[in-house]
C-alpha cells in the first residue's frame, strides 16, 4: 500500500509540470507553488549570469591569446618608427637603408603571418620612399653641375612625404592591432 501511495503523490507532483511543458497552463488546483517559480526563476538567473561571465571570459582569454600574438609585430613597427626619426634628420643615402632594409623584410614576414592587417601598406610605403633617396656622393655631384639643386630638393621634399606615408601607415596598422586586443 505504501507503494501505491508515494505513486500517487509523484503523479500529483509531475501533473502540473507536464501541462506546462505541454502548453496548456490552464489554472488547476494543483499548480505551481510560489517557492517554485521563485527558486526557478532565481536559478535561471544564476545560470545566465554564469553563462555571462563564461563567455566573457572566454573572449577575454582570446583577446589576451592575439594580444601575445601580434606584440612582436607591434614592436617592430615601433622599431621603423625609431629608424624613421633618425632618417628624417639626415638626407637618406643608400648607406642610411640598411637598417630600414632589414625592417622591411621582417614586416613583409608579418605580413604573411598575418594578412588581415594592413602590414602591405607599410611595406608599399616603404619601397615609395626607397625610390627617393639621394644619389651616392650627392654633394660631390652637385659641386660638379651632374645633378641640379632643384632635382635634389625635390628629391628631399619627396622623401619627407615618403616618412609622413610611412608613419600615417604604422599608425594605422599599431590601432588595428590595439582595436583587435582591447
Amino acid at each position: 500500500m505504501m507503494h501505491c501511495a508515494t505513486s500517487q503523490l509523484v503523479k500529483n507532483a509531475y501533473r502540473p509540470c507536464i501541462r506546462v511543458m505541454m502548453g496548456n497552463n490552464a489554472p488547476h488546483e494543483s499548480g505551481f507553488s510560489s517557492t517554485w517559480t521563485w527558486a526557478a526563476a532565481i536559478s535561471l538567473l544564476g545560470l545566465l549570469v554564469g553563462l555571462y561571465f563564461s563567455v566573457e571570459q572566454v573572449q577575454r582569454f582570446r583577446k589576451a591569446k592575439e594580444a601575445t600574438r601580434l606584440k612582436p609585430d607591434y614592436d617592430l613597427l615601433d622599431e621603423i618608427a625609431v629608424i624613421l626619426d633618425k632618417l628624417a634628420g639626415v638626407p637618406a643615402q643608400k648607406v642610411d637603408l640598411a637598417a630600414l632594409n632589414e625592417m622591411r623584410s621582417r614586416v613583409r614576414q608579418a605580413e604573411r603571418r598575418t594578412p588581415t592587417l594592413p602590414f602591405g601598406s607599410v611595406v608599399a610605403h616603404i619601397d615609395s620612399y626607397q625610390k627617393t633617396i639621394l644619389p651616392d656622393c650627392f654633394t660631390r655631384k652637385l659641386t660638379s653641375k651632374k645633378i641640379t639643386l632643384e632635382d635634389l630638393l625635390d628629391l628631399s621634399r619627396q622623401q619627407g612625404a615618403a616618412l609622413v606615408e610611412i608613419r600615417t601607415a604604422i599608425e594605422a596598422v599599431q590601432q588595428e592591432i590595439e582595436r583587435r586586443t582591447a
